[in-house]
């Protein structure tokens, strides 16, 4: 009987910590979400969940959740050595809970976006040796939960990116890309990564509408995103292609 009630007790105090944990991560979540309304919070994001990992280095939600803020940081980095350092800081803990569970769509998914992050930023030539993983982590992610709409994109951006002599196919981002849309007009990415798509293609009408779509979306599902990044580079676009 003792046994038991020490068991009890055991599980009364860690319950409200691990309560307490998913609050923190909420909060860090939260302030993440917000980043667009006050630059700080991303830093703030960053260092709870630092804190929770550094306490609890086998929490697979701590560890997904701060290797998606690294990969933030390391776009937000002006030096080159910076953004690899945030992204590969990013890889090994998306790495690392993608080992400790390997059914987390989000593990692998945040590991697979540092990754491809490290290769953008070192450049095609000097990373073609990641893109096997790339594939294999989007492919992981897709098997996973098929409608991850941010697997679907970096789908669509691999066969964007690499060339074709080495297995890029504009129709293969499009029909990823369309697939994604399908699932969630509200996300402005998807749009905006449909017209550069269709800017390579040299179609510059349908490059135009999918980038008006993005000014139309009245709620983005990433609204940060949209703010900091979406909105700005579809404007960007517009202009490089108004003559077109």
């Amino acid at each position: 009987m003792l046994k038991y009630a020490i068991v009890l007790c055991s599980l009364l105090v860690i319950l409200p910590f691990a309560q307490n944990v998913d609050s923190l991560i909420d909060h860090a979540n939260e302030l993440y979400e917000t980043r667009h309304l006050e630059g700080m919070n991303l830093y703030e994001s960053a260092s709870i969940l630092e804190g929770i990992v550094e306490n609890d280095p086998k929490n697979v939600r701590a560890l997904y959740e701060l290797s998606k803020v690294c990969y933030q940081l390391g776009d937000r980095a002006e030096d080159k050595g910076d953004k690899i350092d945030y992204y590969e800081k990013g890889r090994d803990l998306g790495s690392k809970a993608a080992e400790l569970d390997d059914e987390s769509p989000d593990a692998h998914f945040w590991y697979m976006v540092n990754v491809g992050r490290i290769g953008q930023t070192k450049g095609v030539l000097n990373s073609l040796f990641l893109v096997p993983t790339v594939k294999s982590e989007i492919a992981k992610v897709l098997e996973l939960d098929p409608q991850h709409t941010g697997a679907l994109n970096a789908h669509a951006m691999l066969y964007y990116e690499l060339p074709g002599i080495l297995g890029g196919n504009l129709n293969k981002s499009i029909e990823s890309l369309d697939k994604g849309i399908a699932l969630d007009s509200n996300y402005a990415l998807l749009h905006v990564d449909m017209a550069k798509v269709y800017m390579k293609k040299k179609d510059y009408e349908k490059a135009r509408w999918y980038l008006n779509k993005v000014l139309e979306i009245e709620t983005p599902t990433y609204e940060a995103d949209y703010v900091l990044d979406d909105k700005p580079e579809a404007l960007e676009l517009l202009a490089e292609i108004e003559n077109r």
